[in-house]
């Protein structure tokens, strides 16, 4: 039955859940008591009015949203000096402490994360595992550090300050995560002497805006209005969350250092160290393979072999070139140097290839690693996908997004075989 106009009744009801499906995208405007008294502190502080609120995205859980149309060139937040919290406005905030007063950010610190279970560093040891290796490794460097920080602390809260409250391990990690999510880098006053580690500080509000690669972005201390300021190059419409840009991080350094991963991310990439070392040639002496490495080392060449999506690095094709080299084993010293040459001269551009020989051997050896770790990426997704963790969807991501860079190379190695 047609209505009206010609409307049918099933395009009527098409476009009812159309309309509440738009609602449920729809972010929500957060009236927490938290937020409410935080944005009244700010303004009692001296906080330039923004066009900006906090609400709750669906796709990236808290966020700032735009409450009017903001263009390219426009301040989003300009945080007063007074208002950063540095090394030196803490000390002030232990003594309060001490003392049990309330400190004098107490009103941001209520706005803060509760916990951070999305961070590697916080993982039980089980999910720990199903990380890739270069992140595990990565993970572990993050725990001594953190490790070496809270001794040091600890130690200086007690011989300096004479302070008696003990600090817990899971205190000082709450924290310590606090500022390595949240810190920027400024430079209020230039000085020689300056220790870089007092140019860190936490700007409340500005860190409430996530991270997107796209968002164009500058923030810089203004030494006129003595504020930190956020200029956005990208413009925002009244009801869209506005991003900045922490920089041109893959999604292995987001979650390790923020908690979190961006779907196609064009910076993600897949690291082959561990295979390129890994592999022997047949009848290849043990000394030609230690001369192969010293000249990798000798000319820039030593390890960080990545592929990015449908991208083959020039540095993975350059060592495997070398790699593949003809056996080196029994021939003269002279007839040595000439391949070596070769083999460099691919590097200068002189020549874009050694042998044709030589790159199938190199082609071949990125698709077979390439299925084997496509193999790999489907085991452990079936392991992820057999727990039941709201922590394991940034993992599943990241193993993904890995199979979808290696899928991509497979097909760019097919494509050339077939040109």
């Amino acid at each position: 039955m047609v209505e009206k106009y010609g409307k049918s009744r099933l395009g009527r009801t098409f476009r009812k859940r159309l309309n509440r499906q738009n609602r449920l995208d729809m972010p929500s405007v957060i009236k927490d008591v938290e937020w409410i008294i935080f944005r009244d502190w700010l303004k009692q502080k001296g906080f330039s009015k923004t066009k900006l609120t906090l609400a709750e995205f669906n796709d990236t859980g808290r966020g700032m949203m735009a409450t009017k149309d903001i263009v390219v060139g426009e301040i989003l937040i300009s945080v007063p000096l007074r208002l950063l919290i540095t090394p030196k406005s803490l000390s002030n905030t232990m003594q309060k402490r001490r003392k049990n007063t309330k400190s004098s950010v107490y009103h941001y610190i209520q706005m803060l994360p509760k916990n951070f279970d999305t961070m590697p560093i916080c993982f039980e040891l089980e999910l720990l595992e199903f990380l890739p290796n270069n992140v595990k490794e990565d993970v572990k460097s993050q725990k001594l550090k953190f490790e070496e920080d809270f001794r040091s602390v600890c130690r200086f809260l007690k011989k300096q300050l004479n302070f008696n409250i003990n600090i817990t391990y899971n205190e000082f990690l709450w924290s310590w995560l606090c500022v390595n999510t949240r810190c920027i880098y400024f430079e209020p006053f230039k000085s020689i002497n300056c220790d870089v580690r007092e140019n860190i500080a936490i700007a409340p509000m500005l860190d409430f805006l996530n991270h997107n690669f796209n968002a164009k972005t500058k923030g810089e201390f203004n030494k006129v209005t003595q504020c930190y300021e956020i200029t956005t190059f990208t413009p925002w419409k009244k009801g869209q969350q506005v991003f900045i840009n922490y920089g041109p991080h893959d999604n292995f350094k987001l979650l390790l250092d923020y908690g979190f991963t961006i779907p196609n991310n064009p910076f993600n990439y897949i690291l082959l160290d561990d295979e390129f070392f890994k592999f022997n040639i047949k009848e290849e002496a043990e000394n030609i393979v230690s001369k192969k490495s010293s000249l990798l080392m000798k000319n820039g060449f030593y390890g960080d072999y990545v592929l990015h999506t449908s991208q083959i690095s020039f540095r993975l094709l350059t060592a495997l070139r070398l790699r593949f080299l003809r056996p080196l084993n029994n021939i003269s010293s002279q007839e040595t140097q000439h391949l070596i040459t070769k083999w460099q001269n691919t590097i200068s551009g002189k020549y874009e290839i050694l042998s044709y020989e030589n790159e199938i051997e190199v082609y071949e050896w990125i698709d077979s690693v390439c299925k084997e770790l496509i193999r790999k990426c489907d085991f452990m997704l079936e392991k992820v996908n057999s727990i039941p963790s709201s922590s394991l969807e940034n993992l599943k991501l990241l193993w993904n997004e890995s199979k979808n860079i290696l899928t991509s190379i497979i097909i760019l190695i097919q494509d050339s075989k077939n040109m």
